[in-house]
């Protein structure tokens, strides 16, 4: 387990450009963003600090993109789901 920030210089998404987590614009079909958010979480799970990366994401409310292996939307769920 790497500690405070420091997990960031370790992430697996460093390699790739950050529009695979992120997207590029609204013009993106709901196929072609399936496919690239899929994409993205195929390089989160294979990476070494994705829990620090997940619990970051989760403890910021981060509002965007692929953190952790989970969509803004998969994230919020589980809020939604851990403050019942």
């Amino acid at each position: 387990m790497v500690t405070g920030a420091a997990w960031r210089e370790h992430a697996a998404c460093l390699e790739y450009p950050a529009v695979l987590f992120f997207g590029i614009d609204e013009n993106e079909n709901a196929l072609e963003r399936r496919s690239r958010e899929d994409r993205a979480k195929g390089v989160c799970y294979g990476c070494a600090v994705r829990q620090e990366c997940l619990d970051y994401a989760m403890a910021s409310r981060e509002p965007y993109g692929i953190w952790g292996g989970l969509t803004e939307v998969e994230r919020r769920s589980r809020l939604h789901r851990a403050s019942r």
